[in-house]
């Protein structure tokens, strides 16, 4: 009978004697110049970033690309000069280049040596902006068929000249942030958040009879989030692009969306419009963006029911008044002082720990954007 255990036993010490780690071999990817720049026809300063993509088996960030002379060059033969003025951003004179409608730019980059240039970009003149609008939605949130409302923020937009097929939008967004603490000063209390688009949004009207992008999905925000509590902004840009610029921005979208799993699309580099000229094999990362821009902002009051989520956040606790508290004003905070209508004690203290609760300009702006007053008095 012993035997007949004995032997299970060397079976599994045979297949555990057959199974090794794997460790697979990563190999290095040379160092690439990254690109990250975008010239339009808005009177502004242009930046142009620059860095080094790390090797596959490095997990530091990106590092910046400085010390590389940087200009850009038209199609009549002017040349703009961009002057690092931060580590791997470099900056454009407004006084001296805008971007002009019907002309084509050229990326230049010297850099350790190394010369690289973009292909010529002709600066398409961007139609207006449409209408930018919004609706409360009612949306399901999982399985089981609940739902939540969502404010849903759309585009429609017409190029009636058709001289536009490819498009490119990017937003920002400006939110009202009022602590509803009554031991807070006013001017600790109201505060704005400003917050700048990070998805990709690309569509073509190639295929269409007319040049017409309608009902299109800019953003979505539930009540998670403080941005429909007060009052809420959204600046959309809409950039005129060229095909392959809008072929750049849908690979990096569809890499980006599905990567992650054993069978997703492997992400490979996507190259875009600047070569090495001193090496010609090297690959040059991202992409130099020249688009015609329209601009197109709204302005909207309390779209959402929004939980109180500083309540939840900030009191940490609700004691009876005492002046005597270790770390009071120093590290422990009075948020609220409640009147308690006589009963002893007269007054209760809700009190935090998070000096954030206490003034807003810790995690926002208490500088109240130009345009805030006039548009919500509209």
């Amino acid at each position: 009978m012993r035997i007949i255990y004995i032997i299970p036993l060397i079976i599994l010490a045979a297949l555990a004697s057959c199974i090794s780690q794997f460790t697979p071999e990563i190999v290095s990817q040379n160092r690439f110049l990254t690109v990250n720049g975008l010239i339009t026809d808005d009177n502004r300063s242009y930046i142009i970033r620059l860095g080094l993509s790390r090797p596959l088996d490095v997990s530091s960030e990106e590092e910046p690309a400085t010390g590389a002379v940087v200009y850009v060059s038209d199609d009549t033969g002017n040349t703009f000069l961009f002057v690092e003025k931060r580590a791997g951003y470099y900056y454009s004179d407004s006084t001296v280049f805008t971007g002009q409608p019907g002309k084509s730019y050229t990326l230049h980059i010297n850099h350790s040596g190394v010369e690289y240039r973009s292909s010529p970009c002709l600066l398409r003149k961007a139609p207006p902006v449409d209408s930018v609008g919004y609706e409360v939605i009612e949306r399901e949130i999982n399985a089981s068929g609940e739902t939540e409302q969502a404010v849903r923020i759309m585009l429609n937009t017409f190029d009636a000249t058709s001289d536009n097929h490819y498009f490119r939008w990017t937003y920002d967004e400006t939110w009202e942030i009022n602590l509803p603490f009554n031991n807070v000063p006013i001017e600790k209390k109201i505060c704005w958040r400003h917050e700048e688009s990070q998805n990709i949004l690309a569509a073509n009207t190639e295929a269409l009879s007319e040049d017409r992008i309608s009902d299109l999905t800019i953003t979505t925000f539930n009540n998670s989030t403080n941005r429909g509590q007060h009052k809420y902004s959204i600046n959309v840009h809409q950039y005129s692009t060229s095909r392959e610029e809008y072929e750049f921005w849908n690979s990096v979208k569809t890499i980006s969306e599905n990567t992650g799993g054993l069978y997703d699309v492997t992400p490979v580099t996507v190259t875009g419009n600047v070569i090495c000229l001193t090496n010609p094999g090297d690959a040059v990362l991202g992409f130099f963006s020249v688009s015609g821009v329209s601009h197109k902002r709204i302005f909207i009051t309390r779209p959402l029911v929004v939980p109180d989520i500083y309540n939840a956040q900030c009191i940490e606790e609700t004691i009876d008044v005492n002046y005597h508290l270790p770390g009071l004003g120093t590290y422990i905070f009075i948020l609220n002082i409640i009147d308690t209508d006589g009963t002893p004690p007269p007054e209760r203290w809700d009190i935090t720990s998070n000096i954030s609760c206490t003034d807003c300009s810790y995690f926002a702006s208490n500088v109240k954007p130009d345009y805030w007053d006039e548009g919500f008095n509209d």
